[in-house]
């Protein structure tokens, strides 16, 4: 299982000025099964892995909110202009 690229998430939330509570609660409204808020925030600090299914749910979360962050960019070692 990847890691998020940290950075880039960070990045997006900051933006965005979005918590991670705000960006659990979206993910669990759009994708199958619902992101718990540690589990979520583990993953975005780069301690934790992430199923590629979810990471595809973020994906479409900052898609549906304007600016959104290809796959690539959002996994760890993925390229900035990807």
């Amino acid at each position: 299982m990847p890691k998020l690229n940290r950075d880039r998430i960070r990045g997006w939330l900051e933006d965005h000025n979005w918590s991670i509570a705000r960006l659990a609660a979206e993910c669990s409204a759009l994708g199958e099964d619902p992101f718990p808020e540690g589990t979520l925030r583990n993953a975005v600090n780069g301690i934790d892995p992430m199923r590629v299914g979810r990471i595809r749910v973020i994906c479409k979360v900052t898609a549906k909110y304007g600016d959104g962050i290809p796959y690539a960019q959002l996994v760890a070692g993925g390229g900035k202009g990807a």
